[in-house]
């Protein structure tokens, strides 16, 4: 039997092709923006363990096996978070197997390995099993992945896209993503408007000059902050309002601002929406899916609120 020989170009231009697809075909899974000059860049990434598997030795190519995958999904999907990231790797994983995996087995199983020329073409029967049992842990495992991604969907399907305008000037507009959670029920004690809770490092870019010089102010330590506003600036009582909550021990205040105009985007199109945006130090979602959280009201009256 003559020693077989494998084309280093051929090996590295099918694998490119299937990487390349692969991403492809994961990006418009989880709805990710594809650019085409960073899928090529993780193809091309994706080329290391072939070149490493013919001039390396074992150990190397076999971890390159598991690293350069993870770095081909961070190249080719920078936005990702860690959480999301780990998500769309497990899931580059499973379509690599579902994919790979097939061809692999129909090679193997339909022997052409060992030539078609003058001879014809025959089918391994007796392995034939090996088949159909791929196929359902393949399936599984996808299911699992599929029932995760959907309950990622879920969460989507509450979160709405806002544009806040503080000041007028487009420096002072913002663009953020906001749950809609049940569990806000704050007003504005002086319009009775619904209150939009929101991080404070998301709006601090955004605010007037005259907003920010005051966050800079330890108005928390005042039991009551409305005299000390009137003091240090008494213009600012038709931007700012403090709105009283009760937490766990103790009643205290949150810093709320009147924005110019509020504009809610749904899938039934845009409108703007009465709101009091009021900040928050605290990060909402520690994987950056929403950095605000909208009133009941906002959604249920459809932006009417």
């Amino acid at each position: 039997m003559g020693a077989a020989e494998t084309y280093l170009d051929l090996v590295i231009l099918i694998n490119g092709g299937m990487d390349t697809l692969l991403l492809i075909l994961l990006g418009r899974l989880l709805h990710l923006p594809i650019r085409p000059n960073r899928i090529l860049i993780a193809a091309l990434l994706g080329e290391i363990p072939v070149v490493l598997a013919c001039y390396s030795a074992p150990p190397w190519a076999i971890s390159c096996k598991w690293i350069i995958p993870f770095l081909m999904v961070a190249v080719a999907f920078p936005t990702l978070r860690t959480g999301n990231l780990i998500k769309a790797f497990l899931g580059f994983g499973i379509l690599s197997a579902g994919l790979g995996g097939f061809m692999y087995a129909v090679w193997g199983w339909a022997q052409f390995d060992s030539g078609l020329s003058g001879e014809p073409l025959t089918l391994v029967i007796n392995n034939v099993w090996v088949l159909p049992l791929g196929a359902a842990l393949w399936w599984l495992i996808q299911r699992l992945w599929q029932r995760w991604q959907e309950m990622k969907s879920v969460l989507k399907r509450t979160i709405y896209d806002l544009e806040i305008n503080f000041g007028g000037e487009e420096r002072g507009v913002v663009h953020i993503k906001a749950l809609m959670d049940t569990g806000n029920h704050l007003r504005d004690p002086l319009t009775g408007f619904p209150v939009i809770l929101l991080e404070q490092e998301v709006a601090a870019s955004a605010m007037p000059e005259s907003i920010r010089a005051f966050l800079d102010i330890p108005w928390k330590d005042y039991a009551d902050p409305w005299p000390l506003l009137w003091k240090v600036n008494p213009d600012l009582v038709k931007h700012i309002v403090f709105i009283p909550f009760q937490s766990i021990d103790t009643q205290s205040w949150l810093l709320g601002i009147r924005p110019e105009r509020v504009m809610y985007f749904s899938s039934k199109g845009s409108q703007q929406i009465r709101a009091t945006v009021a900040l928050v130090k605290q990060v909402l979602s520690s994987e950056g899916e929403y950095q605000a959280l909208l009133h009941p009201e906002h959604v249920q009256k459809g932006g009417d609120g």
